[in-house]
């Protein structure tokens, strides 16, 4: 089974994500690393986020926000994980690329992520999960709904990996 799971975490916090990877690394005895990637120019801040003084600060207090509600999910759970954080760089790198790099970097044989909600028109709507699944071998699983325990499998065409919709 699974040795390390990586689940991503963020503005969008999926607690299925987060509560679909206790229960696969409860199952597996397996290691659990939550991975924030934290965007310094958020999209709310437009064109004056430089300028803007606040939002550094701002950018961090919610950063820290993402991590207490993990926390508390995990303390509930009576689970202990690592934490990693990782600064979305200026490079015009996406989201998805830093969490393929980061769970091939740490070895992860299984990456949760959380399924996104209808927004504007779908646009954008898979953009993280699909940047992720093309950018890594490891198995990617959509957590869709919190505390599920049974997982669908879904073959991708031309993909050495597996995409798992919980």
């Amino acid at each position: 089974m699974y040795q390390h799971i990586l689940v991503a975490v963020g503005p969008s916090f999926s607690e299925a994500a987060l509560s679909t990877a206790i229960e696969r690394a409860r199952d597996c005895n397996a290691r659990l690393t939550l991975l924030h990637v934290i965007v310094s120019s958020p999209w709310w801040s437009g064109w004056q986020a430089d300028s803007l003084c606040d939002t550094p600060a701002i950018v961090n207090r919610f950063a820290l926000t993402i991590r207490r509600n993990c926390e508390k999910m995990l303390q509930c759970a009576g689970m202990r994980a690592e934490w990693r954080t990782r600064t979305l760089p200026g490079s015009g790198r996406s989201i998805g690329r830093v969490i393929a790099k980061e769970a091939e970097r740490l070895d992860a044989d299984l990456v949760v992520l959380g399924a996104s909600k209808s927004v504007f028109f779908n646009v954008g709507l898979t953009h993280v999960r699909n940047v992720v699944c093309r950018n890594t071998d490891r198995e990617v699983l959509i957590a869709s709904e919190r505390g599920v325990v049974n997982a669908h499998v879904i073959e991708m065409r031309d993909a050495p990996s597996h995409s798992y919709h919980a």
